[in-house]
């Protein structure tokens, strides 16, 4: 007999903070579900993690807990099992380091890492044909590729959470010097420091001409 294909009831494509966020909402044993991540692992906004760089939002804004205060992926609970809780709340500021919220939000991804696809790159989505398994809606055939591997799967939902695209001033041209924000620790690490000119000097023995 064929092999049956999976029809998943959702697929996510992306996984930045929202689709991570819809990942912890899902109950595995009520749907089946995947998402897809065009990067090899997880990564929020890395080249904008400066050292002591604070979020601009409280911690309460996590994930979660404005679904579910009592989520077991919460700040909090991250802080806990990290074993900062304390040091987090002695410091008395609301606002955590950027580097520690993509520590949170990466902790969060592992959490739901067997539900991921990471370098995968989504090619196309279309209608795929109605069956009697693909229910009254119909399914979505979304064409993916894993390296030189292309394959369809098949979903009854989608969520696209693309993120946001850099967007240079209007005529500024990015080039060795000149880049984004979001890339800035990136274009960092190969910046070559320009050389100090160095000073003319006298000959010796004579002194330097009168002005």
């Amino acid at each position: 007999m064929p092999r049956t294909t999976e029809i998943h009831d959702l697929l996510g494509i992306g996984l930045g903070p929202a689709n991570l966020a819809l990942a912890l909402a899902l109950d595995p044993h009520m749907m089946r579900f995947r998402f897809l991540e065009r990067k090899p692992r997880f990564g929020w906004h890395e080249g904008m993690l400066l050292e002591d760089a604070t979020m601009q939002v409280s911690f309460l804004k996590d994930l979660v807990t404005q679904r579910d205060p009592t989520s077991p992926y919460s700040f909090l609970c991250y802080l806990k099992e990290r074993g900062r809780l304390s040091a987090f709340l002695n410091l008395r500021e609301f606002n955590p380091t950027r580097r520690e919220f993509h520590d949170y939000l990466a902790w969060c991804a592992g959490h739901v890492a067997e539900h991921v696809d990471y370098d995968t790159e989504v090619l196309g989505i279309d209608l795929a044909p109605i069956s009697d398994r693909a229910g009254p809606g119909g399914t979505l055939s979304v064409k993916v590729r894993s390296g030189s591997y292309v394959r369809q799967i098949h979903a009854r939902n989608i969520s696209l959470a693309l993120g946001l695209k850099p967007r240079m001033p209007e005529g500024i041209v990015a080039d060795r010097r000149i880049w984004h924000s979001g890339d800035l620790l990136h274009r960092l690490e190969g910046l070559t420091p320009p050389r100090a000119h160095a000073m003319p000097s006298s000959a010796p023995g004579r002194a330097p001409p009168k002005r």
